[in-house]
């Protein structure tokens, strides 16, 4: 285990290391958002102390990248991506091995606190510049500038060049130059400059200049730039009581949302949640949401505007209508509920997300019928326990949580067997590692000696199946490991006051293979039978 090989001291020194790699920029600090994901979505995985100050492990991104961390000097830290400096994989893991010794929030408030600093120095910069101010700026103004610069980029740029990248950094950059001073213009500003180079893209792709199949992998990391650049200014927007004045920038972005929302095919998922989140966070007042909903309701279904609908009346808290709907789901909805079910958690509505989890099972048993990738469902599924796990542990209903786990198996093996063990079903616990292969060697030392102690009897079958199949080997290594686990065997049965039917079960195995000659004589020198037998 990490605290057994690492002492806190290092992990606490390494810290402030990386408080001083990354200075708090708004380039690091999506950096540690992008970390804070890969954590969160369990990404980090087959964590292993190698000596007193280093780990490594492994995170799964697009592709799954291995991270070794020098705690010592995390400049030495190396990662397998091909980034130069500190990469979002190696803060990942660290924020994984400091988790596992302090709260996370202590880590992160330091860039939080660096981050407000630099707010209430903008906002005084806004208050003495107020050449661009909400009287005299208005969206439509902003989306003409955003229109005509894009003209002016296509000019400028040869066809061949017009790609993401060019996009991103020529476009988006010239549009982020124009940024207001004042605090929430500034933040509303950059939510559209991102929203309007996503439509951008799209314009690109329907003139033929970006291939969206041919394309995709290299769109993805300019699409989550956006996102982050969307889902951090929305995050600042939160924290001001919003003035009356960005009202006509509020009302004039429900068009806008609604057209990054009518767009088909590529980055479906990131383009619904990005709908879903500017309409929770910053458009949820019911006039607005029953106008947009008449404006839904008039436009041919597509899965999209199904969902647009579907969270709009999330919104007006009409689950009824959206649970009566829920037999017509396919199972892959089951991620486009995870904001719903986020927002709920939040707010610790349980009695509203009591219904949801009784309406969800069936959808969530479909979801692990579909044919996707392993990985793929299991991540899902993943996320989707996080939500459960806090609502099952807030309502003390334990049952939900079992009864999901079961009948989401095999890609829930580890939240139902971190259930039993808790639980200390024992029996149940050893069933499900071996219906998944796991032999007693792979089995962890502190959780045999746990079931040693409480339920022995949850031991023995494993224990009978890893001889027999140490004795097929045949050959002297895998006698001597049979006899080693017919050691332990024997003291379980005399623990449970059954040595008969060990007895009974010696002669019948040393009978059985009595043509056997090494094993016999490993037999007669562990002291299982005696050299008469």
């Amino acid at each position: 285990m990490l605290q057994d090989m690492i002492s806190k001291t290092v992990v606490m020194e390494a810290a402030e290391q990386f408080k001083h790699v990354l200075p708090c920029t708004d380039e690091n600090i999506q950096l540690l958002k992008k970390a804070l994901i890969l954590y969160r979505q369990d990404s980090v995985y087959r964590v292993k102390p190698l000596n007193g100050h280093t780990v490594t492990a492994y995170v799964q991104d697009v592709v799954p990248v291995k991270v070794a961390i020098d705690l010592s000097d995390v400049k030495k830290s190396t990662c397998a991506c091909p980034a130069q400096n500190t990469c979002r994989h190696v803060l990942a893991v660290y924020l994984y091995v400091y988790a596992q010794y302090e709260r996370l929030g202590t880590f992160t408030e330091f860039w939080k606190e660096a981050q407000k600093q630099r707010e209430r120095h903008d906002m005084l910069s806004g208050q003495i510049q107020r050449g661009l101010n909400s009287r005299t700026q208005t969206l439509h103004s902003w989306i003409s500038f955003f229109k005509q610069e894009f003209r002016r980029w296509e000019e400028h740029t040869p066809k061949n060049q017009q790609t993401m990248q060019y996009l991103y950094y020529g476009y988006f950059s010239s549009l982020k130059k124009r940024t207001p001073p004042e605090p929430e213009l500034k933040k509303m500003y950059q939510i559209h400059a991102a929203l309007a180079t996503w439509l951008a893209m799209h314009t690109l792709i329907e003139k033929g200049r970006i291939d969206p199949e041919k394309d995709f992998y290299s769109l993805n990391p300019y699409v989550e730039q956006l996102m982050d650049t969307i889902y951090s200014s929305i995050d600042e927007l939160k924290t001001y009581a919003l003035s009356f004045s960005l009202d006509p920038f509020l009302e004039q972005t429900l068009g806008v949302i609604r057209e990054l929302l009518l767009k088909q095919d590529i980055f479906q998922y990131e383009r619904l949640r990005i709908f879903g989140e500017i309409w929770s966070a910053l458009l949820s007042r019911p006039k607005w949401l029953k106008q947009e909903l008449e404006v839904l309701n008039e436009l041919k279904t597509s899965p999209e505007i199904q969902f647009g609908r579907l969270h709009l009346q999330f919104l007006l808290k009409n689950d009824d209508v959206i649970f009566e709907k829920a037999d017509t789901f396919s199972p892959d909805i089951l991620p486009y509920t995870f904001q719903w079910l986020g927002v709920m958690t939040a707010k610790k509505d349980w009695k509203r997300l009591k219904k949801w989890y009784e309406h969800l099972e069936n959808l969530a048993e479909g979801f692990c019928r579909l044919d996707k990738p392993y990985r793929e469902i299991r991540d899902v599924l993943s996320e989707f326990f996080l939500f459960l796990g806090d609502y099952s542990k807030n309502t003390k209903d334990k049952h939900i949580y079992e009864r999901y786990s079961r009948k989401c198996l095999p890609y829930t093996f580890t939240e139902y067997s971190h259930f039993l063990y808790n639980k200390k079903r024992f029996m149940e616990w050893m069933e499900i590692h071996s219906l998944v292969g796991f032999s007693i060697s792979e089995i962890g030392q502190n959780a045999l000696k746990d079931i040693a102690a409480a339920a022995p009897e949850a031991l023995i079958p494993s224990y009978h199946r890893e001889i027999s199949e140490l004795i097929e080997q045949r050959n002297r290594s895998a006698y001597k490991e049979a006899v080693k686990y017919l050691k332990k065997l024997r003291t379980f049965y005399k623990k449970l006051k059954k040595q008969d039917v060990w007895n009974r079960f010696m002669e019948q195995l040393s009978a059985r293979h009595k043509r056997l000659r090494a094993f016999q004589e490993e037999l007669k020198k562990g002291k299982l039978i005696d050299g008469e037998s």
